[in-house]
């Protein structure tokens, strides 16, 4: 059996007392992502969750972000992904993120191919303006409630 192993990276900002979560523009699938990555080899999912996070965002894993020691929730079983036929092994896990400076979030700020979003947008599929966000990370957010859409 195939497998699917997956870390997905919640990397968040507070302001003004409410969270927003980061989101990458995917040029091919044409919506916008969570930072995310396959397992590879024996990586621990948090250390998939930490060389995404550096690698998409260009960040130091020194002294820009911090990845959560515990997942915010880990998820195993047997089933289809969307717009797949077969049955695969699938584990997933759920990292928060968090940024150690405000330069940092100011170098993402100038980055126009990320997007901060409300957790009410990330439940609805789809921003404000429209686009859509990953089917299959939102999928899994609503059905273990990951998030809920009146979280500030």
């Amino acid at each position: 059996m195939k497998k699917h192993f997956q870390s997905v990276a919640l990397v968040r900002k507070i302001e003004c007392n409410r969270t927003f979560w980061l989101l990458n523009w995917n040029q091919r699938s044409h919506q916008w992502q969570f930072v995310s990555g396959d397992r590879l080899g024996k990586e621990s999912f948090r250390e998939t969750a930490t060389r995404e996070v550096a690698w998409q965002l260009k960040l130091s894993r020194q002294k820009d972000f911090i990845v959560s020691s515990m997942a915010q929730l880990s998820m195993e079983y047997v089933g289809r992904l969307p717009a797949e036929h077969f049955e695969k092994h699938i584990a997933v896990a759920f990292y928060c993120v968090d940024i150690y400076r405000n330069s940092v979030l100011d170098k993402l700020a100038n980055n126009h191919g990320i997007l901060w979003v409300s957790a009410a947008d990330i439940c609805s599929g789809e921003t404000t303006s429209g686009e859509p966000i990953d089917v299959l990370v939102v999928h899994w957010i609503n059905k273990w409630r990951i998030l809920q859409p009146w979280q500030l």
